[in-house]
């Protein structure tokens, strides 16, 4: 980090590698804070190579993916130790920079959200990932059916799925899960076991962790012996 900070005060910028590697150590260490302030001390724009001279096109291509890399992994160190506000702005950093998060890394955003029961950040960042013209994949929607869950918002976890099945993508065993264990948390018993014949229907095959919910909503209708 010293290093770094004394090549920048030599009037060179580091590399985008460079910072990436320093950066990488603190998010392995969860020192996650630590990375942040490198990125806005260093800064990511412009980098140039060792020799100060602009980077060849390969290695600029390399850099960019190192610095989209590292942004990814400080987004996901921040949801580790949940601070979802933080993932946040590490997500606008990177958009700061001219950088276009991947879907994976708006679906940690979103979890960090979700874990958190931030439940209107994690419908944020969904509303702003689809603004970019990024597309969600089912991670992202599973994320998002979580989220409402959690907080006891069943009542959007159908909108949800209908915006799923509208983009044209796979519900998996996690999406009807998540629909389930929502229903349950709402204590609306009825509604999970619609989505767990729905989803045999669609022949996807129930979990452990779907037939354990599943239980729990036959407790609650006072039919344990389904």
């Amino acid at each position: 980090e010293k290093v770094l900070q004394r090549i920048a005060n030599a009037g060179y910028r580091p590399t985008a590698l460079d910072v990436s590697a320093v950066s990488g150590a603190f998010v392995q260490q969860q020192q996650a804070h630590r990375a942040l302030e490198l990125f806005r001390l260093i800064g990511v724009a412009g980098t140039k190579s060792e020799r100060g001279s602009a980077a060849p096109t390969e290695n600029h291509d390399d850099s960019r993916a190192a610095t989209i890399d590292t942004f990814h992994s400080l987004v996901h160190c921040f949801g580790e130790v949940g601070e979802p506000g933080e993932a946040l702005k590490v997500l606008q950093a990177m958009q700061s920079e001219g950088l276009q998060p991947r879907a994976d890394t708006y679906n940690l955003v979103i979890n960090a959200c979700a874990q958190s029961g931030d439940c209107d950040r994690a419908v944020e960042a969904f509303n702003d990932m689809q603004r970019r013209g990024i597309r969600p994949n089912a991670g992202t929607f599973n994320r998002v059916i979580y989220a409402f869950g959690a907080v006891g918002r069943s009542d959007k976890v159908m909108d949800v799925f209908h915006v799923m099945q509208r983009l044209g993508i796979e519900p998996t065993v996690v999406t009807y899960t998540s629909m389930v264990n929502a229903f349950v948390q709402s204590n609306q018993p009825d509604k999970a076991v619609e989505v767990f014949q729905l989803m045999q229907q669609q022949g996807i095959r129930p979990d452990e962790v779907t037939y354990n919910s599943m239980i729990n909503a036959f407790v609650q209708s006072n039919q344990p012996d389904k």
